[in-house]
């Protein structure tokens, strides 16, 4: 593991149990277990780490929707892959305290990750329609499909609406899951 990577790694820890803003560039060196002045080398800020670990989560996410999407053919399966991974391995952003972090001190990542949430979230769900066996609603352009989903995403997955509506990330995405998986070719069970 190199240097970054491993403080990438403190960092991740650190936003697990305080949320991405409640921990201290000391606090994370601590975590590390290398000098303030080494985590200066490689990064400018506590921001830019921030910002650097939030990449290496969505390359990790990226990776393992790959990986899946090449093994597995059930579209459920693979809607519920991606969503354990994200539950297991992203709880510094999706978490209360993470949402609401990323509303109130980095908005500029809450975007990146939205944009990145989007694309793959096309890309799943194309990739998905091309497996044998899989149709979506009979007769529905795929494309309307896919907006739809897209957008019911960004209404429901975001930190806005989580946090006013006193939802977790892990039942309004499994909640909308399962809607998007009804539209799934009928004679499936759910």
């Amino acid at each position: 593991m190199d240097m970054e990577e491993r403080i990438c790694n403190a960092c991740l820890g650190l936003a697990r149990m305080r949320g991405l803003h409640g921990f201290t560039v000391d606090e994370l060196a601590s975590q590390a277990g290398i000098s303030k002045r080494t985590i200066y080398r490689y990064f400018r800020s506590k921001d830019e780490i921030i910002e650097a670990a939030v990449n290496r989560f969505l390359v990790e996410v990226a990776a393992a929707a790959d990986h899946i999407l090449a093994v597995e053919s059930d579209p459920i399966n693979i809607i519920n892959y991606i969503l354990n991974y994200l539950f297991k391995h992203g709880h510094f952003i999706i978490s209360p305290r993470g949402l609401n972090d990323l509303r109130q001190y980095y908005p500029h990542l809450w975007q990146k990750i939205d944009r990145f949430r989007l694309e793959r979230v096309q890309m799943v769900i194309s990739a998905i329609s091309q497996k044998e066996g899989t149709e979506f609603l009979p007769d529905c352009d795929l494309r309307i499909l896919v907006t739809a989903i897209s957008a019911s995403i960004q209404a429901v997955l975001n930190p806005d609406f989580l946090l006013e509506n006193g939802l977790s990330f892990e039942k309004a995405a499994k909640d909308l899951s399962r809607l998007f998986l009804s539209s799934i070719s009928r004679g499936r069970s759910f």
